[in-house]
């Protein structure tokens, strides 16, 4: 299992603590990757936290259908995960774990279910080549939008994975 690990500097040594947990799917079809595209020009893997109770492949399953309208048929195995510690936004300090999964997801796509957030950034779901996923991300790296550094890492060691097969 691949681990990546993310510190943003400048972090306060003391201060709130939000730790949370997300999985992530990692579908491919074609050739292509399932991304979800905002109007800030950024991919991102569709997925997002998990809820109480809720299991990591629950959450998977749910969040797969909210945001890229497709039902996940299969979980192949978890493929990594994405340690970061950055800025929070209802505390001082976020901790996420993002788990990655590679999975396969249903043919037929059904209406989105966002959140307001989600709405208001116009996620959109793609089939998109990696590569270009990655360029577009690269070019877009800054302060306001902080997963951007988690999903390139993510993207990049995808990559890698995928050209050493």
């Amino acid at each position: 299992m691949i681990e990546i690990n993310l510190e943003i500097a400048g972090l306060p040594d003391k201060g709130s603590v939000y730790k949370r947990s997300a999985a992530r799917g990692i579908a491919f079809r074609d050739g292509k990757l399932l991304v979800i595209h905002t109007d800030k020009g950024d991919y991102k893997f569709p997925g997002g936290g998990v809820e109480p109770g809720e299991s990591l492949e629950q959450a998977l399953g749910r969040e797969m259908l909210e945001e890229a309208g497709y039902e996940l048929t299969e979980i192949s195995c978890l493929w990594g995960v994405a340690h970061e510690r950055r800025r929070g936004r209802t505390a001082d300090i976020l901790e996420m774990d993002s788990y990655y999964f590679l999975c396969q997801v249903g043919d037929t796509q059904i209406p989105l279910r966002l959140d307001d957030y989600e709405a208001a950034e116009h996620f959109a779901p793609v089939w998109l080549e990696l590569d270009k996923a990655l360029h577009a991300n690269k070019n877009l790296v800054d302060d306001t939008q902080p997963w951007l550094q988690r999903e390139i890492a993510v993207m990049e060691r995808l990559r890698e994975d995928l050209a050493s097969q």
